[in-house]
């Protein structure tokens, strides 16, 4: 018996091991890409690799040594699949004859770009689909690394306490980021961290290289505060009933110091997207506030809460004013004209005729 409690506690000793080293590994990689440039350079692409390479271990040796949970069903698996065996299937080198069925002008443009070559008859013998085999094996190395995080993420992150962890995280690094953004736009020198010359970079989407990056992943962002300030909120007026008096009750209290913290993270946020001039970004937020403002009135559970948008775009508002309000509005209001619209126009235009001819 005593050798059975012994084996249990180390048992039990590894999986806590386990489990911190997961939730570590991920703070890490999630905290470590936004301030890496937005991980858009090669070598930060590396490291989401390999530290999504440790994520996966630490989970398949918990798998293995505690395999008391069962992996947990979902539709997204097959999705994920689909999207990475399509990349698959573009790497392998099916005959000549094969790809020609499939697609015809794969075969004519390789036969016109590299029949003149010496061997050119055994060269062309196969083919894949994929054009720049390379540049395909290289994204579909960083796809297969985020899949296999998001699974893990699912399969980890079970409990209540644990995924309000996991969102308060992603909130605190958004919030960190959002306000480093702010700092580095209002002593700004048209360099990254001041002293990073980065070409088409102006130093407004803090350490991202591209600002239209920087907006979503603030989105993203704000939507992990949100979702921890409807979950306090959920805790502290559970059976209550929702009044004014009631609110400012627990807006002044000191429960609410959590709250304010979120508010004013979600607020730098969605000021620092406006301020990255990003139109894409504004787009996406707008529409994601509208639908969150709808969600609030409309469901039952979440009747009353609708006061927390007001003082959100209150307080963003006002950060913007303060910042720089000429600048986004000039950058807005041009969006109907904008020749980027055009070119993504045209791009669309193309994509139409090459899926047709490919």
């Amino acid at each position: 018996m005593k050798e059975y409690e012994a084996d249990f506690d180390i048992r039990m000793m590894y999986k806590g091991r386990l489990d911190f080293a997961i939730e570590a590994l991920l703070t890490t990689l999630l905290a470590f890409m936004p301030f890496a440039f937005g991980a858009d350079r090669a070598w930060s692409k590396e490291v989401v690799i390999a530290l999504s390479g440790m994520i996966v271990v630490c989970f398949l040796l918990k798998v293995l040594h505690h395999g008391d949970q069962g992996l947990i069903g979902s539709w997204s698996y097959l999705l994920l699949a689909l999207f990475v065996l399509v990349a698959v299937f573009q790497l392998i080198p099916f005959s000549t004859h094969f790809v020609r069925i499939i697609s015809p002008n794969t075969i004519a443009l390789r036969q016109e770009l590299l029949g003149d070559l010496p061997g050119a008859d055994t060269l062309l013998k196969t083919a894949s689909l994929s054009f720049y085999a390379n540049a395909t094996r290289h994204d579909l190395r960083l796809i297969v690394s985020i899949a296999a995080v998001f699974v893990v993420t699912v399969n980890f992150f079970r409990s209540p306490d644990q995924i309000k962890r996991l969102l308060m995280t992603i909130a605190l690094i958004g919030g960190i980021v959002a306000a480093f953004t702010l700092i580095q736009f209002l002593f700004r020198n048209g360099k990254i961290y001041w002293f990073i010359d980065w070409k088409r970079s102006q130093a407004i989407s803090g350490p991202f290289v591209n600002h239209n990056n920087y907006a979503q992943f603030m989105n993203l962002s704000i939507g992990a505060a949100l979702g921890c300030i409807l979950v306090s909120l959920h805790e502290y007026f559970a059976g209550r009933k929702v009044t004014p008096f009631v609110i400012y009750d627990y807006l002044s209290s000191r429960s609410a110091k959590f709250f304010w913290l979120l508010v004013i993270i979600v607020t730098v946020g969605i000021a620092t997207i406006f301020i990255s001039l990003s139109r894409g970004g504004m787009v996406s937020l707008l529409i994601a506030s509208v639908f969150m403002t709808l969600l609030l009135v409309s469901r039952p559970s979440l009747k009353g809460r609708g006061w927390i948008m007001a003082i959100i775009a209150l307080g963003a508002f006002a950060c913007i004013l303060f910042v720089g309000f000429d600048a986004v509005y000039a950058r807005y209001g041009d969006l109907s004209l904008s020749m980027s619209l055009k070119a993504r126009m045209q791009i669309m235009r193309d994509l139409v005729s090459s899926y047709g001819q490919f």
